[in-house]
């Protein structure tokens, strides 16, 4: 479908026009921007285009209702879906627009509240007018009108794109689609109790719900696909294997394991394909020394190896233990301790203190092990401590192979410099604390602010290139009885619901996007720019055709 997009200026009489091509769902975005001298309030400027709704909610739609409502796995998060139409927002964005899942991106000049009504001082915030918002039936079609106004100290700026998208509070939160998993025999969600599918309860309480490194029963959980994955195992954990609830395989018993998970199993563990990790005798390997395992995967999927580290502190240093075993486990081989602390001193030989690790990407065949942390000195003359945030790859023999300066990138943002931070500034306002998430083309970092600097989340590339510079949340909405899972080898994520009281608990696998998508998204022929000179007024119409409901089919 074909449809004209145009700025105009009143004052020069210049007109601008570009034609687009949209899919026509039977859904128009239509959008009226309105520059007005507010002295004479003569409209000095206009522009109008029509918008792009994401192909992702008509499939969001239909199934979070048809899992989530007609099979009743759970309408828990219906209200995620209705918060991507609670603001519009103003922004500088150049990026076109796409059917393909998008996200509210650029620098914010203003925003609105769909509903709340605003008359503050804020200098980004308008308020819908309530008065000229409506909703009517013309032509066959239901034409809901909003109508946003911004008075001459809001918006002020330089803006090419308008999306519709949650509160600024949830904008940045990560998103929970509609259920994937969790249908129980009939309808309702997945649940099990103690005196009712007990070997399913067990693994949902034992692998599902709970988990870390030392003293827990499940050390690690990774999927590598919508339902399936595996688990690393503690067999000494007596609690777990000696349950009433389960007949744990007694040749398992006492050893690290690999153990297959599959959610199409009747309680999900597949142990007749689990591994045990040998130690160089052919006995259990020592508990207290195993932190995580991946698999490394031949061309052909099998698993060729598997490959563990271990990493812990000894006054005053950090040490790394790798761990190679054959993909029946086999010990092959250790490597360490590698002193990471001495080991990756800077060129002012001052120590590396080591943040975080992740092994993913062994498992999705990028071939290294990544170590992040950073390194520190002291500026005598400005007195100020300076940080050099670094990633190091490793291979499985412990040899740096790469180097990542993880130095926060700025780029287009306007929030470094409201906070006091700039290029020149920046590796003495913060430093790494925390690696969130690792996909597969994603890095999902978090810095802490020092000495007069904020914390803030950054989302790079596994090269280094700047995806996001600043994120002020990366979290659920409200859910804190979910967790989020990386699918390993791709940018897609899981979140896992479970619930239990007293006997019983519930279980659910659920889509999840670690970037909030926009409700909408419609970029401008040319970018429109006001000033405190001006008021705005912004008009922004959804036409849906009838439904034809009229006929009987036979």
């Amino acid at each position: 479908m074909e449809c004209v997009s145009y700025n105009k200026d009143f004052l020069v009489d210049k007109v601008i026009k570009e034609t687009k091509f949209k899919d026509d769902r039977g859904i128009k975005g239509k959008v009226l921007v309105e520059i007005f001298d507010a002295k004479t309030n003569k409209k000095v400027k206009e522009a109008y285009t029509e918008n792009i709704i994401p192909d992702l909610f008509f499939k969001d739609m239909f199934l979070r209702h048809f899992a989530g409502g007609i099979m009743g796995i759970n309408t828990r998060s219906q209200d995620q879906f209705n918060n991507n139409f609670e603001c519009i927002y103003l922004t500088d964005s150049t990026k076109p627009e796409s059917a393909n899942t998008e996200k509210v991106t650029g620098n914010i000049i203003g925003y609105a509240y769909r509903n709340t009504e605003y008359s503050g001082t804020d200098t980004l915030r308008g308020t819908i007018n309530k008065l000229e918002s409506k909703m009517e039936i013309v032509n066959g079609k239901i034409r809901t009108t909003f109508v946003f106004d911004f008075p001459t100290h809001a918006a002020n700026g330089r803006f090419e794109s308008i999306y519709w998208g949650a509160e600024p509070s949830k904008r940045e939160k990560f998103f929970i689609g509609p259920p994937i998993f969790g249908r129980n025999n009939g309808d309702g969600t997945v649940y099990a109790k103690q005196n009712l599918y007990k070997e399913k309860y067990w693994s949902i309480i034992n692998i599902f719900y709970s988990g870390g490194s030392s003293g827990y029963f499940r050390k690690a959980l990774r999927f590598n696909d919508y339902n399936k994955g595996y688990a690393l195992l503690d067999g000494t954990n007596t609690s777990a294997t000696n349950s009433s609830y389960i007949q744990f395989p007694e040749s398992l018993k006492g050893h690290q394991l690999y153990v297959p998970i599959d959610l199409s199993l009747d309680y999900y563990v597949d142990f007749t394909n689990a591994v045990k990790l040998l130690n160089s005798s052919g006995g259990a390997f020592i508990s207290n020394e195993l932190h995580d395992v991946v698999p490394v995967y031949k061309e052909n999927g099998e698993i060729d190896y598997f490959v563990g580290v271990y990493i812990y502190y000894s006054s005053p240093n950090y040490y790394l233990k790798i761990y190679k075993w054959s993909n029946v486990g086999v010990l092959l081989s250790i490597v360490g301790p590698i002193n990471l602390t001495t080991n990756f001193k800077d060129a002012y030989n001052s120590n590396f203190n080591y943040i975080t690790y992740t092994i993913n990407p062994l498992m999705s065949g990028e071939g290294y092990i990544e170590i992040y942390g950073y390194n520190s000195r002291t500026d005598t003359q400005y007195n100020e401590t300076v940080y050099t945030n670094r990633l190091l790859r490793l291979d499985i023999n412990g040899n740096l192979t790469s180097e990542l300066n993880l130095k926060p990138k700025i780029g287009s943002s306007t929030w470094f410099a409201s906070k006091g931070m700039n290029s020149g500034n920046i590796e003495r306002r913060c430093y790494l604390s925390n690696l969130n998430y690792r996909t597969k083309n994603r890095i999902y970092l978090y810095y802490s602010g020092t000495q007069g600097g904020t914390g803030f989340y950054q989302v790079i590339t596994h090269e280094g290139n700047l995806v996001e510079a600043y994120r002020e949340y990366f979290t659920f909405e409200d859910y804190s009885d979910s967790t989020a899972y990386p699918i390993i080898g791709t940018d897609k994520s899981v979140s896992m619901y479970r619930y239990s009281y007293n006997d019983y608990v519930y279980f659910g696998i659920y889509h999840l996007s670690l970037s909030k998508p926009c409700g909408a998204h419609t970029k401008l022929a040319q970018p429109v720019e006001k000033t405190d000179a001006n008021t705005m007024k912004i008009q922004y119409t959804f036409e849906i055709d009838l439904i034809d409901f009229s006929y009987d089919y036979y």
